[in-house]
């Protein structure tokens, strides 16, 4: 072969081996990007934030920007940022805030230059976004701070490893050489000098005098004797050479066969390409992207990157852990997976829009974990828009379950004691005035009775009679209603189904009083036919659907729905909000209303004594939902509130008994059933008035009334007389009370048959009364009917 053949031969192998040196440099870039995307992902949390008024005054920042500029906060708190820089960047920043005032767009990625307090000026790349009020109006700007100082350096060292690789590319130092099939150099480029320390000459021998015994020349000696064989062009490949001041050198061979006419091999031309710093390059950034990565794992913050469909592009262990997925079972899904499904939308146009437009997002958000806990991510995302690739999200978030689950136990005792002493204050209140109001309301409440009974059926003042009464027992209600709310449930537990109980109410009288009022309004009724009993009081629990469904009606201005609606629950967990409801089976009793819904601030009110909403004009004690809230409380349930712009939804959980349902009809009783024989009944009360009231009634009734006005006194009466029954008034302050008084009398008069009565709540002291073998318990005021019950039952009971 000519020697202009062999100049050309060598020729296309250099542009061949150009071409592999420019590969290998995009490998390298492509290593330096992965180490540069770890880069940028740690420093996420590193950058400042900060928010300003209109004058430019720092109203917040984080103490990343403290770090940047070397400012404590005591120094930054209230200055004006304009004052950190010089006049030209200052105006230049100015121009860029007024504009984002005008136009109400944000502007990001400017560049500004900080002088830190110790002189110091640092390059920044600034972010800024108006901050309105309520009104729309521009009160600040807020926005994102990077130190980009070391970032320029690196670009700028960058640029000048790519100048010198262009120079070493045009002006190549790789070895090229020819050696014939025994493997003997015939040509040896005269760089050998600077590679090997071996003059041209004195490399004309074989090429295996140079190499070392590593292994690795092994596989070198197998190809290069494939390619003098087969006459075909092997890969590339690694030789270890010994240079001539005994330096090892790793060389990267790339090399053809060379033939005759007749396609005989007559030798191997080829380039060595020293890549000993190259491969020591490579394992650096190797170990440095391991070293990243570890530590990427090893941060206990969880870090994710994203594409701009929220999809998780890589996450660290402790991601994989907080959700407890595999990470390779996170990677290509996006957040929203791991959501509410109606949070869907919201992550589109909360999460992805306004990271495309102000550059971060950051906030608390509840995900789903693999075994369906709920867990909450305090998270800031921010957009990375390379020179050189595709913009994706990086952030940083920390799981944050347990210190949101502390804050809800804590505002919820906070709540459950801020009500308790309420309800303690409210207590001492009506028991103050329960006692006097009741006094006062027994003479309205009473004396109709007597009266009526002493007018014709045709007489015209039996109705105002009337209605004087019902007044009375209205007020009487309103003071019970107090008690409830301030002592808890007095009236005694059924087994009862809530089905029948909401069908009775329904078909009331004071329902259908409501339904006239309302009469755009639809009420349905959405029964489980399978619903489970519940032990409970029926009073109160019709008290509470009285009030939940006369709420929901007024809330609905127009025409709307209330729906009750009933079902069987079983909570294997707790209820969000209240962490300490015990696992179980619960009846569901709910009631929803299409009308307005409350406001956050109500919500937080509503069971509050006396907080109301109503207008003036409509009645209401704001009583309502707090003897719904002591009622459920009192039946050992819970209360799940949940409303918004439009619709209320009250859902009450009461425990399931297995017990069966004992239905009994009632009515009207007749006088005849309850009128006394002439028995001897003793009233033991310090009020006259009330004295007065239940002597009457019992005379009226048929039985022999005897009255005294003190405990002491009815223990002095019943050492010398004998009475048939002794009716009881539980509160007598200048004295002895009922219950002293009735366990005195047992010591004279063991087995006296005894009721209780009392304006007041019931109390302990009742319970213990009871237990000494006292019967009913009359809440006064009285009424013919009430006393007479009472007193016919308690006659009747087998001695």
């Amino acid at each position: 072969m000519s020697e202009m053949d062999t100049h050309k031969e060598l020729m296309e192998r250099i542009r061949e081996l150009e071409q592999a040196e420019l590969e290998r440099n995009r490998l390298v870039t492509e290593l330096r990007k992965s180490e540069q995307r770890y880069r940028t992902i740690l420093n996420t949390i590193e950058e400042a934030y900060y928010e300003n008024d209109v004058q430019g005054r720092l109203t917040f920042f984080n103490d990343s920007l403290c770090r940047i500029s070397g400012y404590s906060r005591h120094e930054l708190q209230g200055a004006n940022i304009r004052q950190y820089t010089d006049q030209e960047t200052a105006r230049e920043g100015t121009n860029v805030f007024n504009q984002v005032y005008r136009t109400g767009k944000a502007v990001k990625g400017f560049e500004w230059e900080i002088r830190r307090k110790d002189g110091k000026k640092v390059q920044v790349e600034a972010s800024v976004s108006q901050m309105v009020d309520v009104n729309g109006r521009g009160v600040g700007f807020c926005g994102i701070i990077r130190d980009v100082s070391e970032r320029k350096l690196t670009e700028e060292a960058l640029k000048q490893s790519r100048e010198m690789l262009r120079s070493i590319i045009e002006h190549s130092n790789e070895l090229f050489y020819i050696h014939d099939t025994q493997h003997r150099f015939t040509y040896v480029s005269p760089n050998s000098k600077s590679i090997l320390g071996y003059t041209s000459e004195e490399m004309k021998r074989k090429w295996t005098e140079f190499v070392t015994d590593n292994p690795m020349n092994k596989k070198g000696f197998e190809i290069t004797d494939k390619a003098i064989t087969t006459g075909e062009r092997q890969n590339p490949y690694l030789l270890e050479l010994a240079k001539k001041n005994g330096e090892l050198v790793l060389l990267e061979i790339d090399e053809s066969p060379m033939k005759d006419a007749s396609g005989k091999v007559m030798s191997i031309t080829g380039a060595a390409r020293d890549v000993t710093e190259q491969k020591k390059d490579e394992e650096r950034l190797l170990k440095s992207e391991k070293k990243f990565r570890d530590l990427f794992d090893s941060i206990t913050d969880l870090i994710y990157t994203q594409d701009l469909e929220g999809r998780f592009l890589s996450v660290n262990r402790a991601m994989g852990i907080a959700f407890g997925y595999e990470k390779g079972e996170l990677i290509g899904r996006p957040a929203s997976d791991f959501m509410e499904p109606e949070m869907g939308p919201l992550f589109k146009l909360e999460y992805l829009e306004k990271l495309k437009t102000k550059g971060y997002h950051e906030g608390i958000s509840a995900y789903f974990a693999k075994n369906g806990k709920r867990i909450y991510i305090d998270y800031r995302s921010a957009m990375v828009e390379p020179d050189d690739g595709a913009p994706y999200i990086t952030g940083a978030g920390r799981d944050v379950t347990e210190q949101v689950l502390a804050k809800r136990e804590i505002k919820r005792l906070q709540n459950q004691m801020v009500q308790s002493h309420k309800m303690k204050s409210l207590g001492l209140m009506a028991g103050g005035i329960a006692h006097d109001l009741n006094n006062i309301l027994s003479g309205i409440v009473s004396y109709p009775d007597l009266i009526l009974m002493d007018l014709p059926e045709d007489s015209p003042i039996r109705k105002p009679i009337k209605t004087i009464q019902e007044s009375g027992m209205r007020a009487a209600d309103v003071v019970a209603d107090l008690l409830t709310v301030a002592r808890g449930v007095a009236t005694g537990r059924e087994i009862c189904n809530l089905n029948s109980l909401i069908t009775d109410y329904m078909n009331s009288p004071e329902h259908q009083r409501l339904v006239a009022i309302h009469a755009a309004v639809v009420f349905e009724t959405l029964f489980a036919h399978d619903l489970l009993n519940i032990r409970c009081s029926p009073i109160h629990i019709r008290k509470t659907l009285m009030n939940l469904i006369s709420n929901a009606s007024e809330a609905i201005d127009g025409a709307g729905t209330v729906c009750i609606s009933t079902c069987n629950r079983y909570l294997d967990e707790p209820l969000e909000g209240y962490e300490d409801i015990r696992s179980g089976e619960y009846v569901l009793l709910t009631v929803a209303d299409t009308g307005l819904g409350i406001s956050s601030v109500d919500l937080e009110r509503i069971f509050e004594p006396f907080y109301t909403k109503k207008v003036l004009g409509r009645s209401g004690t704001g009583l309502g939902l707090a003897i719904v809230w002591n009622t459920v409380q009192d039946h050992e349930g819970h209360i799940k509130v949940k409303s918004g712009k439009k619709g209320t939804v009250f859902e009450l959980f009461f425990p399931v008994t297995r017990e069966e349902e004992k239905r009994t009809e009632k009515g009207k009783v007749a006088l005849e059933s309850y009128a006394g024989d002439g028995e001897r009944i003793l009233v033991v009360d310090d009020e006259e008035r009330q004295r007065e009231i239940a002597c009457k009634m019992l005379v009226r009734l048929g039985y022999q009334a005897i009255a005294v006005s003190s405990g002491e006194e009815a223990v002095d009466y019943l050492r010398e007389h004998t009475a048939d029954l002794v009716i009881l008034d539980m509160i007598m302050p200048k004295g002895k009370n009922g219950r002293e008084t009735y366990d005195d009398i047992l010591k004279i008069r063991p087995g006296q048959r005894a009721i209780i009565a009392s304006g007041y709540a019931k109390t302990t002291e009742v319970d213990m009364t009871r237990k000494l073998g006292a019967g009913k318990y009359v809440k006064k005021p009285y009424t013919l009917e009430k006393i007479g019950l009472a007193v016919r039952e308690e006659l009747q009971k087998q001695t």
